[in-house]
């Protein structure tokens, strides 16, 4: 019986290649890594976990408020967005660990969140990469 070894090896070669394209970027010294399309990792992520509800564009909410100048801001303080979740109330800060926790897990800090069917970012690096891009969007 003849082996097709080239070709086995030629398609476990491009399934893995494509497995590796959708691995998340590491971050760059310095700052977040390009991609092909000219975005960083951390635009990436975003688009990948929050842009379907959220924009970084003043004054453009959406079903989830903007989230321009969301770093150092107030919960539930959006200009122009009155949907909030009870929980997020003006005391509580937009820092590094406030986002950390709510990315981790809405939940754990809004228990009555609406947002709804997100469940949270696992992935500690995900949830690094959407941070320090938020922090270069207008930060207050």
């Amino acid at each position: 019986m003849k082996h097709h070894t080239t070709k086995h090896h030629a398609v476990r070669s491009a399934v893995a290649a494509g497995c590796l394209a959708l691995l998340p970027l590491p971050a760059a010294a310095g700052g977040a890594a390009p991609t092909d399309n000219g975005e960083d990792a951390g635009q990436v992520a975003f688009n990948t976990h929050c842009r379907s509800c959220h924009s970084v564009k003043p004054e453009d909410n959406r079903l989830g408020p903007t989230l321009h100048g969301i770093f150092g801001a107030s919960a539930g303080q959006v200009k122009g967005f009155a949907n909030y979740s009870g929980g997020l109330t003006p005391e509580i800060k937009w820092d590094e660990a406030t986002l950390d926790k709510f990315l981790t897990d809405p939940k754990a800090l809004a228990s009555n969140t609406t947002m709804t069917p997100f469940g949270g970012i696992k992935d500690a690096d995900q949830r690094k990469l959407i941070i320090d891009y938020l922090k270069t969007q207008g930060a207050s």
